[in-house]
Formats: C-alpha cells, sequence, structure tokens
C-alpha cells in the first residue's frame, strides 16, 4: 500500500476506532459522543502475518479519515496483548502474532502512534460510557465468540493485571475432566462454551458415533456453534445435549464471576452470546441462579449489551482520545 500520513488536530473531535478480529479487521470514524459516522470492514486472515493485518488497517484508516483532521487512533484486539506496546503475548486464537505488534506497522504506513487495548476490556470501557449501564463503576463484559474473555471495571478502573492477562475467566474451570481449550486447560469455560469449543465438540461427538440431523444437508468440516444453536432449536438430539450442557456451564461461570468480583452488572457480548440469547435468555439466568452465592440468587444481574458488534470499536475510540 501507499504510506501516507493521517491529518492528526489535538482538538479535533473526531478519531478514528478500531477492531482486530480472527475474521475481520473494522475501523470506524468516531466522534465524541460516540457516533460512528463512517465504518469500513475487511476480511482478516491472521495466519498471513502481522504485517498483512497492519497494513489493512492503515488502509482503512486513512479511507475513513479522508480530508479530515482526526485527534487518535485506538484499536482493540483479542489478547493477551501488552496495552502500553501492542506486543501479543501468546494470544491463542492469533498465535502467529506472538511478540509482535501493529502499533509500529499502523505508524510506518500512516503516521498515527496508535493505541491499543484488550477487546473484552474495551468493550467494558464503552458499556460504562455509551452504554445502558452508563456511569457504572463496577462492570463485568463478557465476550463469547471464537473464544471467551472477560473485560473489567472496578471503582470506575480497568483492572489489567500484572502481565495484562487479566481478564482470561475463559480458563475458569466449570467442568473438571470435560473439554479443554486450545491453550490446554481442561475443562475450562473456553473449552465448553465458545464458538470453537461448541463445534468441535459437536465433531468429536459425531465421529464418536452420535448421529444428528446436521449431517443431511451439511458436511462434518461445516459444522459451526450457528449449525449447533439452530439445531437443537430443531429438537436434533445431538445439538440438544450440546447446548444444554453449554448452557449448564455458562451458569457456572456467570456464576463464580458475581462471586469473585462482585460486578453491578455482568454484560454478555460476542457472537455465541448473541445467539444463545435469543432462544435461551430465562435458560441463562436460571443456570447462573443455580450456581450463585445467595446475594446474587433471586436475580442475577445478567443483561446482553446494547451496543452491539460496536462496543470494542467505541472502546477504542476512548482511548483514541485519552
Amino acid at each position: 500500500m501507499i504510506s501516507m500520513n493521517v491529518e492528526i488536530d489535538s482538538n479535533s473531535d473526531l478519531v478514528i476506532g478500531a477492531d482486530i478480529g480472527g475474521s475481520n479487521i473494522r475501523v470506524a470514524l468516531v466522534d465524541s459522543s460516540g457516533n460512528l459516522l463512517v465504518r469500513k470492514k475487511i476480511d482478516n486472515k491472521p495466519s498471513l502475518g502481522i504485517e498483512i493485518a497492519g497494513e489493512k488497517i492503515s488502509q482503512l484508516a486513512l479511507e475513513v479519515s479522508k480530508n479530515k483532521a482526526i485527534k487518535g487512533m485506538g484499536f482493540s484486539s483479542a489478547g493477551p496483548i501488552n496495552q502500553l506496546t501492542g506486543e501479543y503475548l501468546n494470544p491463542p486464537n492469533l498465535s502467529e502474532w506472538n511478540k509482535k505488534s501493529l502499533i509500529p506497522i499502523i505508524r510506518k504506513h500512516t503516521g498515527i502512534e496508535s493505541k491499543v487495548g484488550h477487546d473484552a476490556t474495551l468493550a467494558a470501557l464503552a458499556e460504562i460510557n455509551f452504554g445502558k449501564n452508563k456511569g457504572s463503576k463496577n462492570l463485568i463484559y463478557l465476550t463469547i465468540s471464537t473464544g471467551v474473555g472477560a473485560g473489567m471495571i472496578s471503582n470506575g478502573n480497568m483492572i489489567q493485571g500484572e502481565n495484562w492477562f487479566a481478564g482470561e475467566v475463559g480458563h475458569i474451570i466449570v467442568s473438571p475432566g470435560g473439554y479443554g481449550c486450545s491453550l490446554g486447560c481442561p475443562g475450562c469455560l473456553e473449552g465448553n462454551i465458545s464458538g470453537t469449543a461448541i463445534a468441535s465438540i459437536a465433531k468429536d461427538m459425531i465421529t464418536n458415533g452420535h448421529n444428528t440431523e446436521i449431517l443431511e444437508n451439511n458436511n462434518i468440516e461445516d459444522i459451526n456453534s450457528k449449525l449447533v444453536i439452530d439445531f437443537a432449536q430443531k429438537k436434533d438430539k445431538l445439538s440438544e445435549i450440546i447446548i444444554n450442557d453449554v448452557l449448564e456451564n455458562l451458569g457456572r461461570g456467570l456464576a463464580s464471576i458475581l462471586a469473585t468480583l462482585n460486578p453491578s452488572v455482568i454484560i454478555l457480548g460476542g457472537s455465541v452470546a448473541e445467539g444463545l440469547s435469543k432462544f435461551y435468555w430465562n435458560k441463562i439466568i436460571a443456570k447462573t441462579a443455580k450456581y450463585s452465592i445467595p446475594f446474587y440468587k433471586s436475580d442475577p444481574p445478567i443483561q446482553m449489551t446494547t451496543l452491539g458488534e460496536d462496543a470494542s470499536i467505541l472502546g477504542a475510540s476512548i482511548i483514541a482520545s485519552s
């Protein structure tokens, strides 16, 4: 790509917010009220390397800020990630990027000194600034998608941890002896409720002789979490077994987080959370109550995000102007 510096103005009301996902990169021009004025999206294939991804995010940043002066740029990403240097720290879903950073690549192509944050942490930041729980001082954002992670706000501050690992609640053990995640944590939340896990469990059960209607019109390699959730609605026995286990393990995880961190609310986001909430919201609440301490048992404070997939970009826009 042709490198070109973006115009920077410390008095501008505009910033660039971006989100780096496992399957796509999204970039937006955002104002201080949280309005996404211009949006761009492009496919991301992490296996092609961080340089390619850096070029893509830079190109979109140039496009959304064309003829505009901006105050700064922030981007969100799955982690773990050093939020000062942008260096990835053994990220399970971006493994090819370990010990590398997008910050110098973006600087090279745009002239912008960008800031970075963990996607779930920035989503939590967006929730307390722009979401239904605006003004909350103690909030958890739990993303359930390809993986599982949490953003945590305590007394108004982002919890990031000694080594930037805070929020890796996907590795809470909820099903001892059960399925594990890509990091090798047997029985963890991510290994049993993430989109990756749901698809993997389905394939494993089919390989071990379980019948399913999913294969009537789909190949086993094409099975994903959406298919399993959809077929559970059609009373496919295999899918129902898997989703019932997912809900049980999700309830255990949510109850554990409530008891450990005492938030005012846990906000759920991510594609799997969206899919489950459409059909199983009452069960999510009931399973959480089942495993909760008495303080939370009658009315577990669990909500779906009202910011949708824009939560992380909005959080990135906040750190961009800080």
